[in-house]
Protein backbone atom coordinates (compact mmCIF):
# COMPACT_ATOMS: atom_id res chain seq x y z
CA UNK A 1 0.00 0.00 0.00
CA UNK A 2 1.52 3.31 -1.08
CA UNK A 3 1.89 5.89 1.69
CA UNK A 4 0.74 9.52 1.21
CA UNK A 5 4.37 10.69 1.06
CA UNK A 6 5.16 7.94 -1.45
CA UNK A 7 2.24 9.00 -3.64
CA UNK A 8 3.39 12.62 -3.43
CA UNK A 9 6.88 11.66 -4.58
CA UNK A 10 5.52 9.44 -7.37
CA UNK A 11 3.42 12.35 -8.63
CA UNK A 12 6.52 14.55 -8.49
CA UNK A 13 8.42 12.04 -10.66
CA UNK A 14 5.63 11.94 -13.25
CA UNK A 15 5.46 15.74 -13.26
CA UNK A 16 9.23 16.05 -13.69
CA UNK A 17 9.48 13.47 -16.47
CA UNK A 18 6.36 14.41 -18.44
CA UNK A 19 6.20 18.18 -18.10
CA UNK A 20 5.45 20.88 -15.55
CA UNK A 21 2.08 21.99 -16.95
CA UNK A 22 0.05 20.06 -14.40
CA UNK A 23 -3.03 21.17 -12.51
CA UNK A 24 -4.11 18.45 -10.12
CA UNK A 25 -6.76 20.27 -8.11
CA UNK A 26 -7.95 22.86 -10.63
CA UNK A 27 -11.63 22.94 -11.63
CA UNK A 28 -12.81 21.94 -15.09
CA UNK A 29 -13.24 25.58 -16.12
CA UNK A 30 -9.53 26.30 -15.54
CA UNK A 31 -7.82 27.02 -18.84
CA UNK A 32 -4.88 24.69 -19.51
CA UNK A 33 -2.82 24.13 -22.67
CA UNK A 34 -4.19 21.22 -24.69
CA UNK A 35 -1.22 18.93 -24.24
CA UNK A 36 -1.53 15.31 -23.19
CA UNK A 37 1.54 15.72 -20.97
CA UNK A 38 -0.31 18.36 -18.99
CA UNK A 39 -2.80 15.77 -17.74
CA UNK A 40 -0.61 12.69 -17.17
CA UNK A 41 0.08 13.67 -13.59
CA UNK A 42 -3.60 14.24 -12.87
CA UNK A 43 -4.62 10.82 -14.20
CA UNK A 44 -1.71 9.08 -12.49
CA UNK A 45 -2.40 10.71 -9.12
CA UNK A 46 -6.06 9.76 -9.42
CA UNK A 47 -5.13 6.09 -9.94
CA UNK A 48 -2.55 6.17 -7.14
CA UNK A 49 -4.98 7.64 -4.61
CA UNK A 50 -8.18 5.84 -5.61
CA UNK A 51 -6.77 2.52 -6.80
CA UNK A 52 -7.83 0.67 -9.98
CA UNK A 53 -10.47 2.53 -12.01
CA UNK A 54 -12.36 2.03 -15.24
CA UNK A 55 -12.07 4.60 -18.03
CA UNK A 56 -15.47 6.06 -17.16
CA UNK A 57 -14.60 6.38 -13.46
CA UNK A 58 -11.27 8.04 -14.27
CA UNK A 59 -13.04 10.56 -16.50
CA UNK A 60 -15.50 11.32 -13.72
CA UNK A 61 -12.89 11.78 -10.97
CA UNK A 62 -10.37 13.79 -13.02
CA UNK A 63 -13.01 15.98 -14.72
CA UNK A 64 -11.18 15.55 -18.03
CA UNK A 65 -12.67 14.51 -21.35
CA UNK A 66 -12.69 10.87 -22.40
CA UNK A 67 -10.21 11.61 -25.19
CA UNK A 68 -7.78 13.32 -22.81
CA UNK A 69 -7.91 10.44 -20.33
CA UNK A 70 -7.39 7.87 -23.11
CA UNK A 71 -4.33 9.72 -24.38
CA UNK A 72 -2.91 9.98 -20.86
CA UNK A 73 -3.44 6.28 -20.21
CA UNK A 74 -1.74 5.39 -23.50
CA UNK A 75 1.32 7.48 -22.58
CA UNK A 76 1.49 6.06 -19.04
CA UNK A 77 1.12 2.49 -20.34
CA UNK A 78 3.80 3.15 -22.97
CA UNK A 79 6.17 4.16 -20.15
CA UNK A 80 5.21 1.18 -17.93
CA UNK A 81 3.58 3.37 -15.26
CA UNK A 82 0.04 1.98 -15.71
CA UNK A 83 -1.23 -1.51 -16.54
CA UNK A 84 -4.66 -2.32 -17.95
CA UNK A 85 -6.39 -5.53 -16.86
CA UNK A 86 -9.76 -7.20 -17.22
CA UNK A 87 -11.54 -7.98 -13.97
CA UNK A 88 -13.96 -10.85 -14.43
CA UNK A 89 -16.63 -10.67 -11.75
CA UNK A 90 -17.75 -14.03 -10.43
CA UNK A 91 -21.51 -14.54 -10.85
CA UNK A 92 -24.07 -17.19 -10.08
CA UNK A 93 -24.36 -20.29 -12.24
CA UNK A 94 -26.05 -19.67 -15.57
CA UNK A 95 -25.38 -15.92 -15.64
CA UNK A 96 -22.90 -14.30 -18.01
CA UNK A 97 -19.68 -13.12 -16.39
CA UNK A 98 -19.33 -9.35 -16.01
CA UNK A 99 -16.12 -8.10 -17.64
CA UNK A 100 -14.66 -4.65 -16.96
CA UNK A 101 -11.35 -3.19 -18.16
CA UNK A 102 -9.63 -1.32 -15.35
CA UNK A 103 -6.36 0.59 -15.05
CA UNK A 104 -3.94 0.39 -12.14
CA UNK A 105 -0.92 2.61 -11.44
CA UNK A 106 2.31 0.60 -11.00
CA UNK A 107 3.80 2.33 -7.99
CA UNK A 108 7.12 0.45 -8.05
CA UNK A 109 7.69 1.13 -11.75
CA UNK A 110 7.09 4.85 -11.22
CA UNK A 111 9.63 4.86 -8.39
CA UNK A 112 12.20 3.10 -10.60
CA UNK A 113 12.33 6.16 -12.86
CA UNK A 114 14.75 7.98 -10.56
CA UNK A 115 17.02 4.91 -10.71
CA UNK A 116 17.47 5.07 -14.50
CA UNK A 117 21.03 6.52 -14.25
CA UNK A 118 21.98 3.59 -11.99
CA UNK A 119 20.55 1.13 -14.52
CA UNK A 120 22.66 2.68 -17.29
CA UNK A 121 25.75 2.49 -15.06
CA UNK A 122 25.20 -1.23 -14.51
CA UNK A 123 25.01 -1.86 -18.27
CA UNK A 124 28.07 0.31 -18.94
CA UNK A 125 30.06 -1.85 -16.50
CA UNK A 126 29.06 -5.09 -18.23
CA UNK A 127 28.33 -4.44 -21.93
CA UNK A 128 29.37 -2.23 -24.86
CA UNK A 129 28.17 1.18 -26.04
CA UNK A 130 25.62 -0.24 -28.50
CA UNK A 131 23.86 -1.96 -25.59
CA UNK A 132 23.97 1.24 -23.54
CA UNK A 133 22.39 3.21 -26.40
CA UNK A 134 19.60 0.64 -26.81
CA UNK A 135 18.81 0.58 -23.09
CA UNK A 136 18.84 4.38 -22.98
CA UNK A 137 16.33 4.43 -25.84
CA UNK A 138 14.08 1.96 -24.01
CA UNK A 139 14.25 3.98 -20.79
CA UNK A 140 13.49 7.16 -22.71
CA UNK A 141 10.61 5.81 -24.81
CA UNK A 142 9.29 3.06 -22.52
CA UNK A 143 8.63 0.41 -25.17
CA UNK A 144 10.10 -0.12 -28.63
CA UNK A 145 9.94 -2.72 -31.38
CA UNK A 146 12.98 -4.17 -33.12
CA UNK A 147 12.16 -2.03 -36.16
CA UNK A 148 11.96 1.15 -34.07
CA UNK A 149 15.31 0.41 -32.45
CA UNK A 150 16.85 -0.27 -35.87
CA UNK A 151 15.38 2.95 -37.31
CA UNK A 152 16.78 4.89 -34.37
CA UNK A 153 20.24 3.40 -34.98
CA UNK A 154 19.98 4.25 -38.70
CA UNK A 155 19.07 7.87 -37.98
CA UNK A 156 22.08 8.26 -35.69
CA UNK A 157 24.30 6.70 -38.37
CA UNK A 158 22.96 9.12 -41.00
CA UNK A 159 24.15 12.19 -39.11
CA UNK A 160 27.26 13.42 -40.89
CA UNK A 161 27.68 10.31 -43.05
CA UNK A 162 27.99 10.67 -46.83
CA UNK A 163 28.48 8.09 -49.56
CA UNK A 164 31.45 8.50 -51.87
CA UNK A 165 30.22 7.85 -55.43
CA UNK A 166 32.16 8.55 -58.65
CA UNK A 167 30.89 11.64 -60.46
CA UNK A 168 31.07 10.16 -63.98
CA UNK A 169 27.97 8.00 -63.66
CA UNK A 170 24.50 8.22 -65.13
CA UNK A 171 21.54 9.11 -62.95
CA UNK A 172 20.22 5.54 -63.05
CA UNK A 173 23.65 4.15 -62.11
CA UNK A 174 23.94 6.54 -59.19
CA UNK A 175 20.43 5.61 -58.02
CA UNK A 176 21.24 1.88 -58.25
CA UNK A 177 24.55 2.27 -56.40
CA UNK A 178 23.03 4.37 -53.63
CA UNK A 179 20.19 1.87 -53.23
CA UNK A 180 22.65 -1.03 -52.88
CA UNK A 181 24.77 0.90 -50.40
CA UNK A 182 21.72 1.78 -48.32
CA UNK A 183 20.51 -1.83 -48.29
CA UNK A 184 23.92 -3.12 -47.21
CA UNK A 185 24.18 -0.45 -44.52
CA UNK A 186 20.67 -1.25 -43.26
CA UNK A 187 21.55 -4.95 -43.03
CA UNK A 188 24.70 -4.16 -41.06
CA UNK A 189 22.79 -1.89 -38.68
CA UNK A 190 20.02 -4.46 -38.18
CA UNK A 191 22.60 -7.16 -37.41
CA UNK A 192 24.37 -4.94 -34.89
CA UNK A 193 21.07 -4.02 -33.20
CA UNK A 194 20.05 -7.68 -33.00
CA UNK A 195 23.45 -8.58 -31.57
CA UNK A 196 23.11 -5.89 -28.90
CA UNK A 197 19.57 -7.02 -28.06
CA UNK A 198 20.78 -10.61 -27.66
CA UNK A 199 23.49 -9.44 -25.25
CA UNK A 200 20.91 -7.51 -23.22
CA UNK A 201 18.56 -10.50 -23.22
CA UNK A 202 21.28 -12.91 -22.11
CA UNK A 203 22.02 -10.55 -19.21
CA UNK A 204 18.26 -10.26 -18.50
CA UNK A 205 18.46 -6.45 -18.80
CA UNK A 206 15.50 -6.26 -21.22
CA UNK A 207 12.37 -8.37 -21.71
CA UNK A 208 9.25 -8.68 -23.80
CA UNK A 209 6.45 -6.36 -22.76
CA UNK A 210 3.55 -7.80 -20.73
CA UNK A 211 0.13 -8.66 -22.10
CA UNK A 212 -2.00 -5.62 -22.84
CA UNK A 213 -5.04 -6.73 -20.82
CA UNK A 214 -4.54 -9.82 -18.62
CA UNK A 215 -7.69 -11.37 -17.19
CA UNK A 216 -8.15 -11.60 -13.42
CA UNK A 217 -10.94 -13.54 -11.79
CA UNK A 218 -12.20 -12.68 -8.33
CA UNK A 219 -12.16 -15.65 -5.96
CA UNK A 220 -15.52 -17.27 -5.28
CA UNK A 221 -17.11 -17.37 -1.83
CA UNK A 222 -16.06 -21.00 -1.46
CA UNK A 223 -12.42 -20.12 -2.24
CA UNK A 224 -12.47 -17.21 0.21
CA UNK A 225 -13.93 -19.39 2.96
CA UNK A 226 -11.32 -22.08 2.25
CA UNK A 227 -8.51 -19.52 2.54
CA UNK A 228 -9.90 -18.22 5.83
CA UNK A 229 -10.10 -21.74 7.27
CA UNK A 230 -6.56 -22.50 6.09
CA UNK A 231 -5.26 -19.24 7.59
CA UNK A 232 -6.88 -20.02 10.94
CA UNK A 233 -5.35 -23.50 10.97
CA UNK A 234 -1.90 -22.04 10.28
CA UNK A 235 -1.49 -23.59 6.84
CA UNK A 236 -1.02 -20.24 5.07
CA UNK A 237 1.73 -18.12 6.53
CA UNK A 238 2.85 -16.17 3.48
CA UNK A 239 1.77 -12.59 2.94
CA UNK A 240 -1.28 -12.17 0.72
CA UNK A 241 -0.53 -10.77 -2.73
CA UNK A 242 -1.71 -7.27 -3.48
CA UNK A 243 -3.86 -6.56 -6.52
CA UNK A 244 -0.91 -4.83 -8.20
CA UNK A 245 1.23 -7.95 -7.74
CA UNK A 246 -1.53 -10.15 -9.13
CA UNK A 247 -1.93 -7.93 -12.19
CA UNK A 248 1.82 -7.82 -12.87
CA UNK A 249 2.10 -11.60 -12.49
CA UNK A 250 -0.87 -12.24 -14.79
CA UNK A 251 0.47 -9.86 -17.45
CA UNK A 252 4.01 -11.27 -17.48
CA UNK A 253 4.93 -13.24 -20.64
CA UNK A 254 5.60 -16.98 -20.34
CA UNK A 255 9.15 -17.60 -19.13
CA UNK A 256 9.96 -19.42 -22.39
CA UNK A 257 9.18 -16.23 -24.35
CA UNK A 258 10.16 -13.49 -21.93
CA UNK A 259 13.83 -13.31 -22.99
CA UNK A 260 13.59 -14.87 -26.46
CA UNK A 261 14.42 -13.13 -29.73
CA UNK A 262 14.01 -15.04 -32.99
CA UNK A 263 16.24 -13.56 -35.68
CA UNK A 264 16.41 -14.23 -39.39
CA UNK A 265 19.96 -14.36 -40.75
CA UNK A 266 18.99 -15.31 -44.32
CA UNK A 267 15.96 -14.64 -46.55
CA UNK A 268 12.86 -16.45 -45.34
CA UNK A 269 12.30 -17.94 -48.78
CA UNK A 270 15.33 -20.16 -48.36
CA UNK A 271 13.76 -21.72 -45.29
CA UNK A 272 16.93 -21.63 -43.21
CA UNK A 273 19.16 -19.33 -41.25
CA UNK A 274 16.75 -18.82 -38.34
CA UNK A 275 18.49 -18.40 -35.03
CA UNK A 276 17.30 -17.47 -31.58
CA UNK A 277 18.49 -16.11 -28.28
CA UNK A 278 19.01 -17.97 -26.10
CA UNK A 279 19.83 -21.03 -28.27
CA UNK A 280 16.97 -23.52 -28.45
CA UNK A 281 16.60 -27.03 -29.84
CA UNK A 282 14.13 -27.80 -32.67
CA UNK A 283 11.68 -29.28 -30.16
CA UNK A 284 11.89 -26.23 -27.93
CA UNK A 285 11.55 -24.04 -31.04
CA UNK A 286 8.17 -25.65 -31.83
CA UNK A 287 7.12 -25.05 -28.23
CA UNK A 288 8.14 -21.38 -28.50
CA UNK A 289 6.20 -21.04 -31.77
CA UNK A 290 3.08 -22.44 -30.09
CA UNK A 291 3.49 -20.07 -27.15
CA UNK A 292 4.01 -17.11 -29.47
CA UNK A 293 0.87 -18.00 -31.41
CA UNK A 294 -1.09 -18.22 -28.16
CA UNK A 295 0.46 -15.11 -26.62
CA UNK A 296 -0.06 -12.80 -29.58
CA UNK A 297 2.56 -11.36 -31.92
CA UNK A 298 4.62 -13.78 -33.99
CA UNK A 299 6.54 -11.18 -36.02
CA UNK A 300 9.68 -10.06 -34.19
CA UNK A 301 9.44 -6.70 -35.96
CA UNK A 302 6.27 -5.82 -34.00
CA UNK A 303 7.09 -7.43 -30.64
CA UNK A 304 7.52 -4.72 -28.01
CA UNK A 305 10.55 -4.72 -25.69
CA UNK A 306 11.23 -2.84 -22.47
CA UNK A 307 13.82 -2.62 -19.69
CA UNK A 308 13.61 -5.38 -17.10
CA UNK A 309 13.48 -3.45 -13.83
CA UNK A 310 13.51 -6.65 -11.77
CA UNK A 311 17.00 -7.62 -12.92
CA UNK A 312 18.44 -4.18 -12.19
CA UNK A 313 16.90 -4.08 -8.70
CA UNK A 314 18.19 -7.61 -8.07
CA UNK A 315 21.72 -6.56 -9.01
CA UNK A 316 21.53 -3.43 -6.88
CA UNK A 317 20.31 -5.52 -3.94
CA UNK A 318 23.16 -8.01 -4.42
CA UNK A 319 25.63 -5.14 -4.52
CA UNK A 320 24.22 -3.72 -1.27
CA UNK A 321 24.49 -7.14 0.41
CA UNK A 322 28.10 -7.50 -0.72
CA UNK A 323 29.00 -4.00 0.50
CA UNK A 324 27.39 -4.76 3.86
CA UNK A 325 29.43 -7.96 4.28
CA UNK A 326 32.57 -6.14 3.12
CA UNK A 327 32.28 -3.60 5.94
CA UNK A 328 31.63 -6.29 8.56
CA UNK A 329 33.87 -9.19 7.50
CA UNK A 330 36.92 -9.87 5.32
CA UNK A 331 37.45 -10.25 1.56
CA UNK A 332 37.13 -14.02 1.79
CA UNK A 333 33.56 -13.73 3.05
CA UNK A 334 32.80 -11.30 0.23
CA UNK A 335 34.12 -13.78 -2.35
CA UNK A 336 31.99 -16.59 -0.92
CA UNK A 337 28.86 -14.41 -0.84
CA UNK A 338 29.41 -13.33 -4.47
CA UNK A 339 29.71 -16.97 -5.51
CA UNK A 340 26.55 -17.94 -3.59
CA UNK A 341 24.50 -15.12 -5.10
CA UNK A 342 25.71 -15.95 -8.61
CA UNK A 343 25.06 -19.68 -8.18
CA UNK A 344 21.52 -19.24 -6.83
CA UNK A 345 20.45 -16.31 -9.01
CA UNK A 346 18.21 -18.47 -11.20
CA UNK A 347 16.25 -19.55 -8.12
CA UNK A 348 15.18 -15.97 -7.36
CA UNK A 349 11.70 -15.79 -8.85
CA UNK A 350 10.76 -12.49 -7.19
CA UNK A 351 12.63 -9.26 -6.54
CA UNK A 352 11.86 -9.28 -2.82
CA UNK A 353 13.42 -12.65 -2.02
CA UNK A 354 14.17 -13.14 1.67
CA UNK A 355 16.50 -16.15 1.30
CA UNK A 356 18.68 -17.44 -1.51
CA UNK A 357 18.27 -20.92 -2.94
CA UNK A 358 19.95 -23.92 -1.35
CA UNK A 359 23.48 -24.67 -2.54
CA UNK A 360 25.78 -27.66 -2.16
CA UNK A 361 29.16 -26.66 -0.74
CA UNK A 362 31.14 -28.38 -3.51
CA UNK A 363 29.33 -26.33 -6.19
CA UNK A 364 30.89 -23.13 -4.87
CA UNK A 365 34.26 -24.18 -6.30
CA UNK A 366 32.90 -23.65 -9.83
CA UNK A 367 32.53 -19.91 -9.20
CA UNK A 368 36.04 -19.33 -7.82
Amino acid sequence: MATPSGIKYAVHLITTHFGDLVAVNKPKSFSLPHSVYAYNCKVCECLLRRGPLTLQATVRFTELTSSQVKNCLLVLIQHNCVQAFVLEQSVEHGDAAKVNTEYIALFDNIFHRWRFPKFLTIVSQNLDKQCIDLLEALLQHGRLTLKQMSDRAKSSQNEGNFFRIPCLLSISSIYTKVTLLLERRDDVILDSVQEAIIKLLNARFIERCPASEPVLTNPTKQELNARKRAAKSGKILEEQETLEQRVVEAAAPPEALRFLLLTQTEPAAEGKGETSSPTVTPGEKRKHDALESEYGATDEQVVLWRANFEEFIRRLRHKACIENVKTRLDDGAVTVLKAMLEATRSAEKKVKTENSGQLIFNMLAIYF
